[in-house]
């Protein structure tokens, strides 16, 4: 399908598209699901951990149990699912939030209780991991057009970005036991939220995000963007009512944050004040702030740290993120020689925009602004902090990846073919890698 030709009709097929969207999104993770079993059947896996943990088949039911969790059940998903059936056990365990496990535990306790029985509760945890993704993933796809259609100016082009983001290179992530899509459903509804001025409801699902993963919390700035930044919120008003909405974002903010303290303080609590191990050694995070649980427990047991990943040893990851971080110095640009003023000046000085934008200038809008920094800002520290190949993942989330792969998509076939062959094929190469558990993870 040229993906070009997809916007003929407009905006009274609306509903229609939308459904077109979510048809798009089922099909993608039942052919993804589908290619990882297969996968696992035919090639051998790395490593068996999954066989050790989930409990032996004895019906048909079960056989479906245990295939469905063995394929989704890697690399971080095992620490997801030991979280939901037993907690934080671990120091180690910080390093994941506790959302999606309580989502997984609560699933399996309530609708999904009869398979414990049949398949063994870690396999059922496994798989309420699965349909939590998914169905996280299929609601963020419908979301991201939404959050396009207003922010780009451009039905059409807020479509193919959303079929962009059903065939995302992070596919395999996108439908495991991971918080991919969970928080990509959170973060774009909270956005859309705070393009409807639904500043509360934003923020909390903003502290949810922040609860699914620690970058929630970067994700605060649309809230302080919206209210006070943005040149549109000063216009006829008095000092006094800036004042007023400057206190309002600050407490929009700490609610925003909530999730993420909340996790630190009972990281602090498990491991300061009623310890696990009383004769472990002091952690740095007992000590008080700056320190936290989750830094502490990234440094340590993930070298995670500034300019830690700049060895010999990791180029070959940093050739796999190099597509990633290409595409977002591409569209970081592109956006900011189109009106350099503009950004310098946080959109206080810049051109126009137009009520209805072309195919052309839609990624150009003044409403991508906020959008633009915080992909500067993800960039640094993926590239900077991070291990870098998580760059891909990470990057289901922000809005404007998929909005400025969408603009050069839609620009020629050449342009479209280097896209799209980018995005499905290191997605299909990713769902048979992570199902037979080889990196990268």
């Amino acid at each position: 399908m040229d993906i070009r030709s997809t916007g003929a009709k407009r905006v009274p097929l609306e509903r229609d598209r939308r459904w077109t969207v979510v048809k798009y999104a089922l099909l993608s993770r039942v052919a993804c699901l589908i290619l990882g079993i297969v996968s696992s059947a035919i090639v051998n896996d790395y490593d068996a951990s999954a066989q050790l943990v989930l409990a032996p088949a004895t019906t048909y039911l079960a056989q479906v149990l245990r295939t469905l969790a063995h394929i989704v059940l890697r690399w971080d998903a095992f620490y997801f699912v030991h979280i939901a059936g037993s907690g934080y056990v671990y120091e180690q365990e910080h390093a994941f939030f506790p959302l999606l496990p309580i989502l997984m535990r609560t699933l399996t306790q309530t609708v999904l209780r009869p398979l414990v029985a049949v398949g063994g509760e870690q396999a059922v945890l496994a798989v309420a991991g699965c349909i939590i993704s998914n169905a996280c993933f299929v609601a963020a796809a419908v979301t991201l057009y939404a959050l396009g259609q207003y922010t780009l100016r451009n039905e059409r082009l807020a479509y193919i970005a959303s079929l962009l983001f059903v065939f995302a290179p992070s596919n395999m992530f996108m439908s495991a036991v991971y918080t991919e899509s969970l928080f990509a459903w959170l973060v774009f509804s909270a956005m859309l939220c705070i393009a409807r001025r639904q500043h509360v409801v934003a923020s909390l699902l903003l502290c949810a995000s922040s609860l699914c993963r620690s970058n929630g919390v970067m994700y605060a700035g649309y809230l302080v963007w919206d209210v006070v930044v943005r040149r549109e919120a000063w216009i006829g008003k008095r000092w006094t009512q800036m004042v007023v909405r400057a206190v309002a974002a600050a407490g929009l903010v700490a609610v925003s944050v909530l999730g993420f303290v909340g996790f630190q303080i009972y990281g602090y609590r498990t491991h300061c004040l009623q310890p696990l191990y009383p004769n472990h050694p002091s952690r740095a995070y007992c000590d008080g702030l700056p320190a936290t649980v989750y830094g502490f427990v990234q440094a340590e047991y993930w070298d995670v740290g500034f300019l830690r990943y700049y060895t010999w040893s990791q180029i070959p990851n940093f050739l796999l993120a190099a597509p990633m971080i290409v595409l977002s110095i591409a569209g970081i640009y592109t956006c900011a020689a189109h009106d350099p003023v503009r950004l310098a000046t946080l959109g206080w000085k810049r051109r126009p925009s137009l009520q209805t934008a072309s195919l052309d200038t839609a990624f150009l809008g003044n409403r991508l602004l906020p959008h633009i920094y915080l992909w500067v800002l993800l960039l640094a520290v993926a590239t900077t902090t991070m291990h870098v190949q998580v760059i891909t993942r990470m990057f289901s989330a922000v809005p404007a990846v998929f909005w400025f792969a969408a603009h050069l998509a839609s620009k020629d076939r050449f342009t479209q073919c280097i896209v799209t062959g980018y995005f499905v094929g290191y997605g299909l190469v990713g769902v048979v890698l992570f199902s037979n558990f080889f990196p990268p993870a």
